[in-house]
């Protein structure tokens, strides 16, 4: 080519023609090495199974005894992300290599490599509601893939399995704390009940039986209700406290509502210039006899246990049911299956991506070599050009 020649279409597709042969031998080589690659490579097949988390409590009973408290801990089963931690879990992979003999089948001992070939034959998919922010999961789809289908299907299995396992065994433990803070908090209630009636007793015995008046029995009613309301948020607090940071929304939510009923209950016991007859009915207790004020509060006592006692006897029956009758709180929505068809590789895809690649470097390689020959042809220049262009710094 001349040095004023013009590079247009016409130029490209001469040197094509110039460089055919070379083209032509560069792709059908490299097509036919795809082909070979694609139908050597080891054939993977993949089993899938999807499962969802579900949210019911004890049968119906726990609709039934909802309304004598709060304390959700015990009922709400593990959240979904327990799932996703379980699954990419390093210790269920080690039960399955364990499980399948892995070591021969990947053909070495080393923990670390077997860990990271395993990880690339797993994949673990979650779906979440819908809507904006962190929104919890609907389901997680399970994905294993290897070269023989039956051990895919296997352990696919295997890991179900081990996570209906590890999350029963998880939502036992947190129900056994939920009901060991019961348990505890009605023994204190039972001791407290105990001494509140022998010196209700005592006092009845020395002075005799002494009538309240409507106005404190609505007071002792009112405290007791309070009070237990105190109790039933102390019992929240403490599952939280053990299972949840100190900068949780629904702990600062209970601390603060415990603070509002203490005041509250304060306030109908202490005297206060605040609380007159006038504002809402009641007189301060001191004000009353010294005798009745006496009666009145060894009374106010008993009645606010017998008051916890009411509150915490449904919550520990219904936590002991729940405890009996706990699961995994997951249910299995797609069993692994049996995969019939491979999964890879995609020969087409090989096949096809060796011709392209190969028809572009041989391209590029007849453009070099005929820059080569012509030093001052518009090839070269252009060449240069790109090549300057490429690299330089800015």
């Amino acid at each position: 080519m001349s040095q004023n020649k013009t590079f247009d279409l016409l130029d490209t597709l001469i040197v094509i023609a110039k460089h055919k042969l070379f083209i032509v031998g560069v792709v059908l080589t490299s097509t036919i090495l795809a082909l070979i690659i694609a139908l050597t490579w080891p054939k993977t097949y993949q089993s899938t199974s999807e499962v969802i988390q579900t949210r019911e409590s004890v049968g119906s009973l726990g609709s039934l005894l909802e309304n004598f408290g709060s304390l959700s801990s015990g009922q709400n089963k593990i959240g979904g992300e327990t799932i996703l931690v379980i699954l990419n879990s390093e210790s269920l992979r080690l039960s399955i290599i364990e499980e399948f003999e892995l070591n021969k089948v990947y053909g070495t001992e080393i923990k670390e490599r077997l860990l990271k070939i395993l990880s690339g034959s797993i994949y673990i998919e979650a779906s979440r509601e819908g809507g904006f922010g962190f929104n919890p999961i609907v389901s997680v789809k399970i994905a294993v893939e290897d070269e023989k289908p039956q051990r895919a299907q296997a352990i696919n299995s295997f890991v179900i399995d081990q996570l209906k396992e590890k999350m029963e065994g998880l939502n036992k433990e947190t129900s056994m704390e939920s009901l060991t803070i019961l348990e505890k908090r009605l023994a204190q209630n039972l001791t407290d009940l105990e001494n509140s009636e022998k010196k209700l007793k005592e006092f009845q015995n020395t002075y005799g039986l002494i009538q309240l008046d409507s106005q404190l029995e609505l007071i002792v009613e009112n405290l007791a209700d309070i009070k237990a309301e105190i109790i039933q948020r102390e019992v929240e607090m403490n599952y939280l406290r053990e299972n949840l940071t100190s900068n949780s929304n629904q702990l600062k939510k209970l601390e603060a509502e415990k603070k509002a009923l203490e005041m509250q209950y304060q306030k109908l016991i202490s005297k206060s210039e605040d609380f007159e007859i006038k504002n809402d009915g009641f007189y301060p207790l001191q004000e009353f006899p010294d005798l009745m004020y006496s009666y009145y509060i060894l009374r106010r006592d008993v009645e606010i246990q017998n008051k916890i006692y009411q509150i915490l006897i449904p919550q520990l029956e219904q936590q002991r049911l729940y405890l009996q009758n706990q699961g995994s709180g997951i249910k299995l929505i797609d069993e692994p299956e049996l995969p019939t068809y491979k999964h890879s590789p995609k020969r087409a895809y090989i096949v096809i991506g060796g011709f392209a690649s190969s028809l572009l470097i041989a391209l590029v390689l007849v453009f070099i070599r005929e820059a080569r020959i012509d030093e001052d042809s518009e090839i070269a220049k252009k060449l240069e050009e790109f090549k300057h262009q490429i690299t330089r710094l800015k």
